[in-house]
């Protein structure tokens, strides 16, 4: 069997080491080939196991599974603080319900807190053992390396501008004239899987959307990576890199981009809106850690009406499967489960069909998924 992958981000590069691990033959199409453009060089590399919802909860788990033999991943845990009663009520909440999971969690009193953080403002602070970070450039980079050790090939630059379905197979044709033939084909491009999908005649409602994230000026000497902390009543999250902090915010009104706005990839120029939010957002630090940020970056993501990603086969086009919506925390569980599926061993979770809004409205699925954007951090995990 052969499988092109269009897509050679965190996503692609998962699905091709998974797929290459059981000897399957595996072709990657990569439409940058240099600087990678998608979200995956955005992203700040947080790797959170547990979700309200109990599907992204297992993919997560089976995430840190695969990631934990790299070591472009650090097993750092992962924090949430609360700075009001309410707060502390609902990060009990969450850590039984992490418990139940299954998950070592626990709540405990604001101490021991990493240095950056304003301990002063926090009354509670939710803990979250099999939390990691990564750093999703090197991660990716580390999950390509393995997958090429089993046999994976990637070709680039290749866009892919066709594919069609030929003699129970498919062909795929790039920009630069190549043609290739495979019996199942990924669609694996992040924030341009819309124009893909459409290629097959599908509507994939997938909505780009506009972040904000920055770091301070570089200091000596390196530190290693503390876990991952996050404010989930004020919408903000921040975490060292290194030599570096970095801190983001999602207390904001939603940005989405228009897909005309993504030629040049997933970093847009800085919007000057974001500045009020990032100020705010340095309000959990300690005062000593405030900094005037030294890199701004804008960077676009795919969200979807409910906040789930898409993962299963393209209906009507057998032999076409989509892995969209996909983010560092649930790629690595999400590439196993999905050669499980294509190797005809498992059905994959109906809840992240890829037709489950098929019938519905095309602006009230932009508006939910929107309406969901400020809460992704207070639920969910990059």
């Amino acid at each position: 069997m052969h499988v092109v992958i269009v897509g050679a981000g965190i996503v692609g590069v998962s699905v091709a080491c998974a797929l290459a691990g059981r000897g399957v033959a595996v072709t990657v199409l990569d439409r940058d080939g240099g600087k990678q453009r998608g979200s995956t060089a955005f992203a700040p590399g947080f790797v959170g196991v547990y979700n309200d919802a109990p599907v992204l909860t297992e993919l997560a788990r089976a995430s840190v599974d695969v990631y934990r033999e790299l070591p472009a991943f650090a097993p750092s845990g992962g924090l949430e603080l609360a700075t009001s009663s309410a707060g502390a009520e609902t990060l009990a909440e969450r850590v039984r319900s992490a418990q139940r999971a299954g998950l070592r969690a626990t709540l405990d009193a604001p101490r021991g807190l990493p240095s950056f953080v304003d301990d002063r403002q926090v009354v509670a602070v939710a803990r979250y053992d099999d939390d990691g970070v990564a750093t999703p450039h090197l991660l990716r980079a580390q999950l390509r390396a393995v997958a090429e050790s089993s046999g994976a090939q990637f070709v680039a630059p290749a866009e892919v501008v066709d594919m069609r379905p030929r003699g129970g197979g498919w062909t795929v044709r790039t920009a630069d004239g190549r043609t290739l033939t495979a019996d199942q084909v990924v669609l694996a491009a992040g924030i341009w899987g819309p124009g893909l999908a459409g290629m097959l005649g599908r509507r994939l409602p997938l909505f780009p959307v506009a972040h904000p994230y920055v770091y301070a000026r570089p200091r000596a000497p390196r530190v290693d990576p503390g876990p991952f902390v996050r404010w989930p009543e004020h919408h903000v999250y921040a975490r060292a890199h290194g030599d570096t902090l970095g801190i983001g915010s999602y207390d904001h009104r939603p940005a989405p981009v228009a897909p005309a706005a993504l030629d040049g990839g997933a970093g847009l120029a800085w919007d000057p809106a974001f500045d009020a939010p990032i100020a705010s957002a340095q309000s959990r630090l300690h005062p000593d850690a405030r900094f005037t940020p030294a890199a701004r970056v804008n960077g676009v993501f795919a969200m979807t009406p409910d906040n789930l990603p898409f993962l299963g086969p393209v209906p009507g086009a057998e032999g076409a499967w989509i892995a969209q919506a996909i983010w560092v925390t649930h790629a690595g569980g999400a590439a196993l489960a999905l050669s499980r599926a294509l190797c005809g061993e498992l059905a994959l979770p109906e809840e992240l069909a890829c037709d489950r809004f098929e019938d519905a409205p095309a602006h009230d699925l932009e508006t939910s998924a929107l309406r969901l954007y400020r809460d992704i951090y207070a639920h969910d995990s990059v």
